[in-house]
């Protein structure tokens, strides 16, 4: 029985030794378990070698006396004893046998399995790492196709642009073409042609008046004469010289015949010299009393215009003050454009008197004020320079002062209350709708025509309107009244009349 469990272990020796021999290259753990295995089997060896060597012990004492019975049952006993003690140990080594087999197995089960899991785990991760790589390698195709595709885009938007910028660049050419061949046309029109049809009309109308000349007597004209038989009625001189009486036909002077039968609006001719003042005068209706600020006198449409005598004037009824008006001409230089150079001192004392005829009477006119002021009154009161009539002498006098304290020159010419005013007016450009006036009396009959020019002065400090000491600073002189100065002798260009 011995031998058979001994041939069993030799077997299980053998296969352990194989199978050892095959998990050489384990781990050391499994290394360590091998050689622990080899440690039992070399016990087991020496067992077997203990075990022969009680067998021949035994047959040996067999030989002995029986006397030795008892020693040979203890020995027999202690044999059997060691008998099972070697079985059991057998027994124990084969359990450890089979044990340590089938932990080797075990272990080489789960060596194989975590071989098979890291073959696994490695294929996986291979193939997760291949996936991976090919899941990179389409994201990667995805991204790039999308880059593409906005690329695509953004170069199509681009083109789109480029394509819109070209189209606006092209329009806007075209517009700057269009818009620079009207600023071109609308400049010569305007600094060209405009002025030199202007200047054929000036030219045309300029051969229609045919002024008397200076030697020949100025004629009175037929309204300025009463009959005996007036002067035998009683009525009051003034009724028999007021125009207004239907019973007086005034006759319009000779120079005028032609003009008149051009137009008959025409009410008088004004010359400045040495300017470009030589004008007719004329005058519309009074429900379109600026017809001619836009038309010259033949009722064409023209920017320049044409002078013309404010509808609360009228030569005939001869009122007081004449006021005209024309254009500032600043590109042409054309109407009354010089008139604001008589800001100046030096170009007033060159030209101190205005000829101005009307259709009825010739006159020439001593120049007694320049002021500039507001046009209108939309934003602060208004010196009414147009006033045309007055109701009396004081009226007319405190009219004269308020021009007088307004004016930039300190002009010596003097004026009493039946002198007659001719009022000249034109856009300045000081403050927005300011204007220029020119002021100048008649010559009086028999009254010499020069002018003491060398007396006159610059006004150290004229009235001017509210905004223009709003813009300019400075402060506006003490305004009182005509009588007031003349009594505190303010004034010294007032001439009482001889009585």
């Amino acid at each position: 029985m011995t031998n058979n469990k001994y041939e069993s272990n030799q077997k299980i020796v053998k296969k352990s030794e194989q199978k050892h021999k095959k998990l050489i290259r384990q781990e050391i753990r499994n290394d360590q378990k091998i050689s622990y295995n080899q440690e039992n089997n070399n016990n087991l060896d020496n067992s077997n070698n203990l075990e022969n060597s009680n067998n021949l012990e035994n047959s040996n004492n067999q030989e002995i006396s029986n006397d030795q019975e008892n020693s040979n049952n203890l020995e027999n006993s202690n044999n059997l004893e060691n008998s099972n003690n070697l079985e059991n140990s057998n027994n124990q080594e084969i359990s450890n046998d089979q044990e340590n087999s089938n932990n080797l197995e075990n272990s080489n089960n789960l060596k194989s399995s975590n071989n098979k899991e890291n073959n696994n785990n490695k294929e996986n991760s291979n193939n997760l790492e291949n996936g991976n790589k090919k899941e990179h390698s389409n994201n990667q195709e995805i991204i790039d196709e999308q880059e593409n595709n906005i690329e695509q885009e953004i170069n199509d938007e681009l083109r789109i642009k480029k394509s819109k910028k070209k189209k606006v660049y092209k329009i806007l050419e075209i517009i700057f073409t269009i818009s620079f061949v009207i600023a071109s046309a609308l400049f010569i029109n305007e600094v060209f042609i405009q002025p030199y049809k202007s200047n054929k009309v000036i030219e045309k109308v300029k051969e229609l008046y045919q002024p008397l000349p200076s030697t020949l007597p100025i004629p009175t004209p037929i309204s300025s004469i009463a009959s005996t038989e007036d002067l035998e009625t009683d009525a009051e001189p003034n009724d028999i010289n007021d125009p207004t009486d239907h019973n007086i036909n005034p006759v319009p002077l000779s120079q005028f015949t032609e003009l008149l039968d051009a137009n008959q609006d025409v009410k008088g001719w004004i010359t400045i010299s040495d300017t470009n003042i030589d004008y007719p005068v004329l005058q519309s209706s009074a429900d379109d009393p600026e017809y001619y600020l836009t038309r010259n006198m033949f009722k064409e449409t023209d920017k320049c215009g044409s002078i013309f005598l404010d509808k609360n004037s009228s030569v005939e009824r001869n009122t007081q003050n004449l006021v005209l008006h024309g254009h500032n001409m600043t590109s042409t230089d054309n109407m009354f454009h010089y008139l604001l150079q008589y800001k100046k001192l030096d170009y007033y004392m060159a030209r101190p008197t205005i000829t101005f005829d009307t259709i009825f009477n010739t006159g020439e006119w001593k120049i007694i004020s320049v002021f500039i002021t507001n046009g209108t009154s939309n934003k602060e009161n208004f010196f009414d320079y147009t006033r045309s009539e007055f109701k009396d002498s004081t009226d007319f006098l405190n009219f004269v002062y308020q021009l007088r304290i307004r004016s930039v020159l300190d002009i010596d010419v003097d004026i009493n209350e039946d002198d007659e005013l001719l009022t000249l007016s034109t856009c300045s450009y000081e403050i927005y709708q300011y204007r220029c006036v020119i002021v100048a009396r008649k010559i009086r009959d028999g009254e010499d025509s020069s002018v003491d020019v060398e007396n006159t002065k610059m006004n150290s400090n004229p009235l001017y309107p509210q905004s223009y000491y709003d813009n300019y600073g400075g402060e506006a002189p003490v305004v009182t009244s005509f009588e007031e100065a003349l009594e505190t002798g303010e004034i010294d260009w007032y001439t009482p009349l001889e009585d």
